[in-house]
């Protein structure tokens, strides 16, 4: 042998120290947690086609009950009075199998619903009231109604939790479609068909890591996840050191192609050189999504910035509409009480493309409709709730707007109002209803990046690239599968070997 070919061969490896340490947390993480990784590739495939089912808003009303507002003979005031119950959060009229009702939502409790036609607080719905609700929705017959239950697979979810429990209405219709009526309130408030539920089965509730055992304990289901995905993200970390170590090992010995080992291993580190940091951004964005304010701030206003925003109490805007001011209301499936900026609104909602309007009363009595709530009295109301900050500016949203989320779309008539404080905080209110949308701040809009568009590949580039985004996603996701599986087949061979020893 050459003195120059002895000098290659007997160079020192790279950074062998810390490779040692290094190796055993890349092993021993892999064998833990390789299945759950090929797991949550294989379900994030599906869950990119076939999301977790919900009934919509537009659905919701659609399909709902008209209000027979010559039933009702109790002002949404004297309701407010009548449950008495505080602070309550919205006021909304409804109807549930004929019979009109106020809804009262409080945080932290159950929905309370209070008969329009008697003033009477009302118990739970019971289930010859959910299956007529339910065969009005569907229109179709009923073949099954189960419950009352306070969750199942379909309604774990922790923004289902102020209408707990539900009954479960199977429908005789070919979709296999079951309806979800909520005890408290006597509303639809989910929708499921048997193609969806069997997709998400190997969708959504394996990559959630959501069996409902786990997540109905909201805070153990957190726990779990975050630190099983912080894991993986450790793993990733690891095993991109030692890929990346052992390629310019290679390099420096001057052998060619890209991995010195042989079989499983040569396609487990050759594939990783090239899907690592794609990898990597996947696992470490999915654990963000679970971040709750602990990296990130939180994107919800507080219950006294909402307030603020009102300007005045429910109970003061709701003596704004006595009865005799709801009858001239024309079809409504939903009427809901608010405020903003100390002006009262009525939020009417019907069926059909136009969901909603707003109505106020002028000082003559005569009701006032409009579609949005003026520029101007959102400023007004902005600058009240977020005061002493000031405002800066009011903007209409974009379909082409960078910050807009696909995972959760921004209605048309949203507005960006941007705040003059150190981190240049937007707030997003929908003019249709003077709900906040989010409140977003520098870390929020960060966290939008790394989450939305480092997991979901949402970005600007591809919102007219018709299904180019789908097929990255496709081929993202199948190459980390690929790659997961052989780190599974070397996980179990490397089990099997210790186990034998």
């Amino acid at each position: 042998m050459s003195s120059v070919a002895t000098r290659t061969y007997n160079k020192k490896p790279i950074f062998p120290g810390v490779s040692r340490k290094v190796l055993p947390v890349h092993r021993w993480l892999g064998i833990a947690l390789g299945l759950l990784f090929a797991l949550w590739f294989a379900s994030g495939i599906i869950l990119s086609f076939v999301p977790f089912p919900s009934l919509s808003n537009r659905d919701r009303i659609s399909r709902g009950e008209s209000i027979d507002l010559q039933q009702v003979r109790v002002s949404p005031a004297i309701a407010l009075a009548a449950a008495g119950v505080e602070p309550v959060m919205h006021l909304r009229l409804i109807s549930v199998a004929g019979h009109p009702r106020y809804a009262l939502s409080s945080v932290g409790r159950p929905i309370l619903s209070v008969s329009a036609e008697s003033g009477q607080t009302l118990g739970p719905v019971s289930e010859n009231v959910a299956r007529a609700v339910a065969a009005q929705f569907s229109g179709e017959e009923i073949s099954r109604i189960d419950g009352p239950f306070q969750y199942d697979q379909w309604t774990v979810h922790e923004r289902y939790g102020p209408y707990r429990p539900f009954y479960k209405i199977s429908i005789a219709d070919a979709a296999g479609t079951c309806i979800y009526v909520s005890v408290s309130s006597g509303e639809v408030v989910q929708r499921t068909r048997r193609t969806e539920r069997a997709w998400n089965w190997v969708g959504a509730v394996i990559h959630w890591i959501n069996p409902t055992l786990l997540r109905k304990h909201q805070s153990v289901w957190h726990w779990t996840v975050w630190s099983v995905a912080l894991l993986g993200t450790v793993l990733t970390l690891a095993g991109i050191w030692l890929g990346v170590v052992r390629y310019l090992g290679l390099k420096r010995l001057r052998r060619p192609g890209v991995s010195p080992f042989t079989g499983w291993l040569r396609w487990h580190h050759s594939i990783g050189l090239f899907a690592a940091l794609f990898v990597l951004t996947w696992i470490f964005s999915g654990w963000l999504t679970v971040d709750r304010g602990t990296l990130f701030s939180s994107d919800e206003p507080t219950a006294f910035q909402v307030e603020r925003l009102r300007g005045v109490s429910l109970a003061e805007a709701a003596e704004n509409f006595p009865v005799s001011q709801l009858r001239k209301l024309q079809n409504p499936r939903e009427i809901e009480v608010t405020a903003v900026g100390g002006h009262p609104f009525l939020i009417v909602r019907v069926a059909g493309v136009s969901s909603s309007e707003l109505v106020s009363v002028d000082d003559d009595g005569t009701l006032q409709t409009s579609r949005v709530i003026p520029d101007k009295l959102l400023l007004s109301a902005i600058q009240s709730a977020w005061s002493p900050v000031s405002v800066i500016g009011i903007q209409e949203i974009s379909q082409n707007d960078a910050y807009r989320v696909r995972s959760n779309p921004l209605p048309d008539t949203a507005r960006r109002i941007v705040l003059n404080d150190r981190t240049h905080t937007w707030i997003q209110i929908d003019a249709a209803s003077g709900e906040i949308l989010s409140v977003t701040d520098r870390s929020r809009r960060l966290y939008r990046w790394l989450v939305d568009g480092l997991h979901c590949f949402d970005f600007p580039l591809f919102y007219h690239a018709g299904p180019l985004r789908h097929v990255l996603v496709l081929v993202g996701t199948a190459t980390g599968l690929l790659f997961s599986c052989t780190g599974v087949v070397i996980g179990v061979k490397r089990l099997r070997r210790s186990l034998s020893a």
